[in-house]
This record gives structure tokens, C-alpha cells and sequence, in this order.
């Protein structure tokens, strides 16, 4: 399959985990080694820190979690992916980038290795903002 085939299976499949609030289901998406950077802590390492990060996560309230690919690519074994993601939250809109690293086995499966992600605060407040 090509990548980016693979890369839309895994996060559709990532979706589904976190709509379940599967904070373990979500850390299978990484490598063991895997790595989550994030404006909302510190940065974790290894799958049994993403499961808890996942679990903090899912302690917030937040509906219809968006994935949108914006730039991907790979060469070989290692892929990137830029992603849009959104999600409804009591306060109203979050949103952001995720710049991700993903490596590919030799069955063409992704997993997430490394996760950037960066909130975008001024669509936050734009959202939460009245509007004329």
C-alpha cells in the first residue's frame, strides 16, 4: 500500500482508540521508544508514559477529535507527517499542529515515533471570541 494509504489507516484507527478514551489502545499507535512533545507537559518517552499522557488527556472532556493531513511524506523505513488536529472542548475549539515521525516495518504498518505538538492559540481565542 502506499504511505499515505498506511499513514490514513493509522490515524483513523488512532481516532477510534481516543474516541474510546483507550488511553492504551493509543499507545500501541507508538513505537517502544516512542517520544510525545506538548505544550500540555513535559515531554514523555515509552509507551507506558504515552498511556498515562493519554490518560491526563482523557481526564479534559473533548468531543470529535479532528485529524487533518496537511504535508506527508516518506522515504524508506522513516515518514513524516504534518497534521491539523481539532477536537470540541467545553471552552470551545482546540486546535493545532502536530509534526510527527513515523517509522514504517516491513509490512508498510506505521507507528508514530516522534510527536511534536503546538497549540494554536490564536484560533482558540478567535474561536472563543464573539463574532459581529
Amino acid at each position: 500500500m502506499p504511505f499515505e494509504t498506511d499513514l490514513r489507516k493509522l490515524l483513523d484507527d488512532y481516532l477510534v482508540a481516543y474516541e474510546a478514551r483507550d488511553a492504551s489502545a493509543c499507545a500501541g499507535f507508538y513505537t517502544e521508544d516512542g517520544e510525545i512533545h506538548s505544550p500540555f507537559g513535559t515531554p514523555v518517552r515509552g509507551r507506558a508514559a504515552i498511556c498515562e499522557a493519554h490518560e491526563a488527556w482523557f481526564a479534559v472532556p473533548e468531543e470529535n477529535k479532528r485529524l487533518e493531513v496537511l504535508s506527508s511524506d516518506a522515504s524508506g523505513d522513516l515518514g513524516y507527517a504534518l497534521l491539523r488536529y481539532s477536537a470540541d472542548t467545553a471552552d470551545g475549539l482546540e486546535a493545532g499542529t502536530s509534526l510527527n515521525v513515523l517509522e514504517i516495518d516491513e509490512t508498510g504498518r506505521c507507528r508514530f515515533r516522534i510527536t511534536s505538538l503546538n497549540t494554536d492559540y490564536e484560533t482558540i481565542e478567535s474561536v472563543r471570541e464573539p463574532h459581529d
